[in-house]
This record gives C-alpha cells, sequence and structure tokens, in this order.
C-alpha cells in the first residue's frame, strides 16, 4: 500500500491533496479506481453494502476499507492475509490489520492502526492488541476491536515478536 500511495503522489501530487471527499461508497471506489488501483494488481472489487467495499489483490490477500467521516479525511483499510479472512470491521490480528490513510489539514500519513494510537508505548500497544482498545474498556478484545496490533507489529520492526498475544495462531497457519 505504501508503494502505491508514493507512486500515485508521483503522478497527483502530495496524497494530503487527494485524499476523498465523498464519504459514500461509490465515492470511495470512484477515488479507489482513479488514485490507487492503477498501482495494484487487483482480481476483484465489490460494493459490500453502503459504507464499504472489498478488493481481492492477485497474491491472495485483499482489504476492506471505507471512508469513515469525523474530524479528519482518512481511509480505513482492513487488510487481511487471504481474502476469505475480510469482513467488514475485521482486524483480530492474525489474518487481518487495521492501517489508516489520512490528512490532517497539514500533512498526510499512511500509518498501521489509527491516528490517535500513534505514541503510545510498546507495552500500551501490546496491552491493546492483546485486550481491546478504546472503543471496549475493561472487556476482553473480541475479533472487531484490536486496532492497534497491526501497529504493534510496526512498531517492533515488521517482526512477530515472541510475546506478540496472536503469535501462535499465526504460527499454525502457515
Amino acid at each position: 500500500m505504501q508503494q502505491t500511495i508514493l507512486l500515485a503522489e508521483k503522478d497527483y501530487g502530495d496524497m494530503q491533496y487527494w485524499l476523498p471527499e465523498d464519504k459514500s461508497v461509490e465515492g470511495a471506489l470512484e477515488w479507489f479506481n482513479t488514485y490507487l488501483a492503477p498501482n495494484m494488481k487487483v482480481l476483484s472489487m465489490t460494493k459490500l453494502d453502503d459504507v464499504y467495499y472489498q478488493v481481492g489483490l492477485s497474491d491472495g490477500s485483499g482489504f476492506v476499507a471505507y471512508n469513515p467521516a469525523g474530524l479528519y479525511n482518512k481511509v480505513h483499510i482492513f487488510y487481511c492475509t487471504e481474502l476469505k479472512y475480510c469482513g467488514i470491521e475485521r482486524y483480530d490480528g492474525t489474518n487481518s490489520f487495521l492501517f489508516t490513510i489520512l490528512t490532517d489539514g497539514k500533512q498526510a500519513k499512511f500509518v498501521a492502526g489509527v491516528f490517535d494510537s500513534q505514541n503510545l508505548t510498546r507495552d500500551e500497544l501490546l496491552e491493546r492488541c492483546k485486550y481491546g482498545d478504546w472503543d471496549n474498556p475493561g472487556e476482553a478484545s473480541i475479533n472487531s476491536k484490536r486496532h492497534t496490533c497491526a501497529q504493534l507489529i510496526q512498531h517492533d520492526g515488521w517482526e512477530i515478536k515472541e510475546d506478540y498475544p496472536w503469535r501462535q495462531s499465526i504460527i499454525e497457519k502457515k
């Protein structure tokens, strides 16, 4: 995704100027087809509902994405190691992971996880990956609540360390 963004920036300039304004799924798909799809090996694109769309990639992976309303102009991407693991609001830390493309009006970023947790320590990332995030404090984590797992892996240099909470599940699926 990072390479795709860099290639699009070569053609269209800094991504803060071409992030999608239209939050509808049709607007999101038009944005994706214009800026990102030309530099990806896309096998399929499916509108899942009025908000989400799914993209299948040639390597068997894929993602579900949407453009949420809110303070920042952003796109949430739920990357799945295999397309069959892609689902709406699914990022479980074993087969699917959350990434975000956003601009705060000053600069654009592509980040693992969500923007709000970019300054957390490793221990805080580990705790949130294992038990959940700000949207379900005090509860055991469920498949749709691990916002920081991708960010933890990024923090660790894109390595899955021994203490990664879902390491055994990932190893068993290989």
